[in-house]
């Protein structure tokens, strides 16, 4: 049935009455104000409930919940949402920049363009490139930046790095997956991506950064971040990937199979130098001790485990893994 208007005075008996959440004064009004009900509390109820009323269905949420719970939780993952989309954004860029490099450098010193079949690795699959070659020509001509016009109008073709720059991150990770083997080695040998054979890994490259491209939408389109998810796919490798750092912490990581936040920063620690990635991680435990001083520990709990934590001291002891320093100076080396 289509729900009623109900004044923030309705909403606000609403909350009291019928779900037994506190919520009373200027303070709470002026809330579902400023962010609406649905955004607040529809948006951030999950970690607040504790079962469901068999008579009615209805959810029972945990004795002493009240509006500024939810109000923590979603300045909580706003925080988190800013602070994960500038590093995000941050590696970005930094990827996108050495793969053009690395490109060119693997294609003739770029006498080979991107735009040839012959750019990319001899053992892809032709349809995996031709899509990717596709993509790319068909995001340059949508494209009104005025340096892409530039090009467009006064040279024959578009260098490898306005193509790197501008197609959207699934295009540029596409490309990267199609590059020559030599591209994506020296990729992992900069982040010390290797596999427990001592091996390049691939895999971890590619499926790393498809994980921060869906958090990093979810990021810019305001989405709930701290829930994020994705479940493994029979089909394909979209599950977590078991890397040296997830089996150096606690045994239960190696259980469970979806991605969530905490993947993310595990994977974060490839990408960041030891000083940025203990600036980001501490950041975190800010305000993840922040919220735990505010909320229930049973919701707190649950938001803990949503973000794919098993315990807040694996945040510490993953800070203080070993990590090889990243050498930029060397990559032209590679």
């Amino acid at each position: 049935m289509d729900k009623d208007f109900l004044t923030y005075n309705q909403q606000m008996r609403r909350l009291r009455d019928k779900k037994h959440i506190v919520c009373e004064g200027t303070k709470d009004k002026s809330i579902l104000a400023r962010l609406g009900y649905f955004n607040l509390v529809n948006g951030y109820k999950t970690p607040f409930v504790c079962g469901n009323n068999s008579a009615t269905g209805k959810h029972i949420y945990i004795s002493g919940t009240s509006l500024d719970h939810f109000y923590a939780l979603k300045c909580f993952d706003d925080d988190l949402r800013m602070l994960l989309l500038k590093y995000i954004t941050q590696v970005e860029e930094e990827i996108r920049t050495l793969t053009g490099y690395k490109f060119d450098q693997c294609n003739n010193n770029g006498k080979i363009q991107w735009f040839d079949i012959d750019a990319y690795s001899t053992s892809g699959r032709m349809q995996s490139k031709m899509s990717a070659i596709s993509s790319a020509y068909s995001e340059l001509s949508k494209s009104r930046l005025e340096y892409v016009k530039f090009y467009m109008d006064n040279h024959t073709s578009i260098p490898t790095w306005i193509m790197i720059k501008v197609v959207n991150f699934s295009t540029f990770i596409d490309i990267l997956f199609n590059s020559k083997q030599t591209v994506k080695h020296s990729i992992c040998r900069l982040y010390d991506m290797v596999d427990g054979t001592g091996h390049y890994d691939v895999k971890l490259l590619i499926g790393s950064l498809h994980w921060l491209r869906k958090v990093r939408n979810a990021c810019a389109h305001n989405e709930r971040i701290y829930c994020i998810k994705q479940s493994q796919d029979r089909n394909s490798n979209s599950g977590r990937i078991l890397e040296r750092y997830f089996r150096a912490m606690r045994l239960a990581y190696a259980h469970e199979s979806d991605k969530r936040i905490m993947d993310l920063l595990v994977y974060m620690k490839y990408y960041l130098s030891s000083k940025e990635f203990e600036k980001m991680i501490s950041a975190i435990q800010d305000s993840l001790n922040e919220l735990k001083r505010t909320i229930s520990q049973n919701a707190f709990d649950n938001i803990r485990g949503q973000m794919g934590i098993k315990n807040l001291q694996d945040l510490e002891d993953l800070k203080k893994l070993p990590k090889t320093e990243i050498s930029y100076n060397k990559f032209d080396t590679f």
